[in-house]
């Protein structure tokens, strides 16, 4: 089986959770009985899937340094360079890497993986010129087989999509972030853990409303805000206005410093009102991190057991699950065992192993 994947990702992303999927599921595909062909342009991604080029059949790319906004210039005069290389190459299976119309002769079968419908349910949050709702549905119309990343994102798909004569799988991503963290915690004092961007479905404002109604952790614990960049002018106001300046820190992170952060934290809140599928979830399961999160999308769905879930419009059922967590140490305790459990029935080898027998099922 010979398997063609595109560069649109590696051009897109300098760190990231789609293009962190790729590089776990294309550094492995080797290991089945495949010939990977790969063309990763001129990129900018930092996770260094280059350094397997010998083991791919075909390699193509070389990364540059990031300028920015330049991405979709870079995907643009790349694109027909791609094509061109495609129509080149002997290949069963192409499968994309983001949503790009790509032309390759329908001889081939396509296989597209759809993380979530973010840009469908939540358009406000993006510019008017994102174009990546009306690209993921061309990239679905034109593939033989559908990945998703959840059963939440299976039936969003469903429910969008007519799907006739296509394949659907759902195949679960994993936790790459798996660091031996023996120094002391980076921050003085208790904590309460929020990561990633703060855009209005992500419900970064409950955070705030639970400090105001929570005057107990307001008086104990500070919010680590890690990565979604400093935070906006609006932010720092809804901040000051709470007199949460000195509570809410936003800080920078690279991967062993985000561990740390999640290894002394006193609890992970994910508010999040959809997710494809959550990532942090695991990430703070293997620290022994205890989760909290919205119990709305593909957060229950992956984070089972082994966390504690409230109404994401409900800052006193966030309130409530928080100091369960901090206050009683049986079920902290149980959350934290459960947590180590349940990471690990999420492994990048089972993932790639799917992947492996999804192609086949396609080509079949």
């Amino acid at each position: 089986m010979r398997i063609l994947y595109d560069n649109e990702i590696f051009l897109i992303q300098k760190y990231g959770g789609v293009s962190r999927y790729y590089f776990e599921l294309i550094r492995r595909m080797p290991g089945f009985n495949t010939q990977v062909l790969l063309n990763m342009g001129r990129f900018i991604n930092e996770y260094g899937l280059e350094n397997y080029s010998d083991k791919f059949s075909v390699f193509y790319g070389s990364k540059i340094k990031h300028i920015p906004k330049t991405k979709l210039l870079s995907i643009t005069l790349q694109k027909p360079l791609f094509e061109r290389f495609a129509a080149k190459q002997n290949f069963d299976i192409m499968h994309q890497t983001y949503f790009g119309d790509i032309n390759v002769s329908n001889e081939h079968k396509r296989i597209v993986t759809v993380y979530d419908f973010t840009h469908d349910k939540f358009s406000e949050n993006f510019s008017k010129l994102d174009r990546s709702a009306k690209l993921k549905k061309i990239a679905i119309d034109k593939a033989d087989g559908v990945i998703c990343i959840s059963e939440s994102t299976r039936k969003d798909l469903e429910d969008m999509y007519d799907l006739k004569n296509k394949k659907i799988k759902v195949i679960y991503l994993a936790n790459s972030l798996k660091y031996d963290i023996n120094e002391k915690s980076i921050i003085d004092g208790n904590y309460i853990l929020y990561v990633g961007d703060r855009r209005s479905y992500k419900n970064f404002s409950v955070m705030i409303k639970l400090f105001e109604v929570n005057k107990a952790l307001n008086n104990k614990y500070k919010l680590i805000c890690c990565g979604g960049g400093a935070f906006t002018k609006a932010e720092s106001e809804m901040i000051s206005k709470a007199g949460l300046q000195n509570t809410f820190v936003q800080v920078g992170a690279n991967d062993k410093k985000m561990a740390n952060l999640y290894k002394y934290a006193a609890a992970f809140v994910y508010p999040s009102k959809y997710e494809g599928f959550g990532i942090p979830l695991l990430e703070a399961m293997y620290y022994g991190c205890p989760i909290v999160a919205s119990n709305v999308g593909s957060l229950p769905e992956i984070g089972g057991n082994a966390g504690l879930y409230f109404n994401p419009d409900s800052p006193d059922e966030l309130s409530s699950c928080i100091d369960t967590i901090i206050n009683d140490a049986i079920i902290r305790n149980d959350l934290i065992q459960k947590g180590y459990d349940r990471e690990k029935l999420f492994s990048w080898d089972k993932c790639a192993e799917e992947t492996y027998n999804f192609y086949r099922e396609v080509l079949s």
